[in-house]
């Protein structure tokens, strides 16, 4: 199958700034970072509208194929401070493996332990050195607290062998992260994580990007007006991004 070779990068790995070295350490030890101003106060505004107008008249929590909802979301496919993240991370060759916004309205119960793949993790990596390579990014538009359902998570227990307990107990380092609107949480799809029940009177909003190696499969088919129109036209990385290069 053709395709326009333009898109794919010339180099796998970017070089990186003493800053982002610093940021991957960080990452790769304990599975998770929080990006300081990854939108500005007009987008989170702007996001909080697109998403208050798409689930205005459903019940369901989740929201999926978000950039097919509202142009207002568009950007957050190759969103520069996250996107600079996401490749010093996993490489240039990226995909976007799904768009999703979450609404946990008050009175929802705790969420289990879980991971986003059922791929075993083996400590040791494997024989060539590459693991599976997905990471999402949490766009939090309120608050979080510790009443209104943050994400939990266990640091590093990405590298954990075993999977996550069936349930929600509590372990001893597992951490509340309490991000703001305007930051960006990233966290490896292999950490255990979840989200705390909301006991607040209020919603708690979140736009969820997921990346991965382009290789791999995504779980949306990309075939909506607005994403189509965005994969013919948008730049290469857009291209890219949005599965542009069926096959590797």
């Amino acid at each position: 199958m053709s395709y326009d070779r333009s898109v794919v990068p010339t180099a796998l790995n970017p070089a990186l700034t003493p800053e982002l070295q610093q940021e991957v350490g960080f990452f790769l030890k304990w599975g998770y970072l929080v990006v300081e101003d990854a939108v500005t106060e007009q987008q989170v505004e702007s996001l909080r509208g697109a998403l208050d107008n798409t689930v205005s008249d459903r019940d369901e929590p989740f929201t999926h194929q978000l950039l097919e909802e509202d142009d207002r979301f568009a950007f957050l496919l190759d969103n520069p401070p996250v996107l600079r993240r996401i490749t010093a991370l996993l490489g240039t060759c990226v995909q976007l493996h799904s768009a999703t916004a979450r609404v946990t309205r008050p009175g929802e119960p705790d969420q289990d332990w879980h991971r986003d793949g059922p791929w075993p993790v083996d400590p040791d990596g494997t024989p060539i050195g590459s693991t599976p390579g997905q990471i999402n990014c949490g766009y939090y538009l309120d608050e979080l607290a510790a009443e209104n359902g943050p994400i939990a998570i266990v640091p590093g227990s990405q590298r954990a062998p075993f999977r996550p307990p069936k349930g929600h107990p509590e372990f001893p380092d597992q951490v509340l992260v309490l991000a703001k609107p305007g930051q960006a949480v990233l966290f490896n799809g292999w950490l255990y994580h979840r989200g705390v029940a909301n006991r607040s009177d209020r919603a708690r909003r979140v736009c969820l990007m997921c990346y991965q190696n382009a290789w791999m499969k995504s779980r949306e088919p990309f075939d909506g007006p607005r994403v189509t129109r965005l994969r013919e036209q948008g730049t290469p990385q857009q291209k890219l991004l949005l599965g542009a290069v069926p096959r590797w």
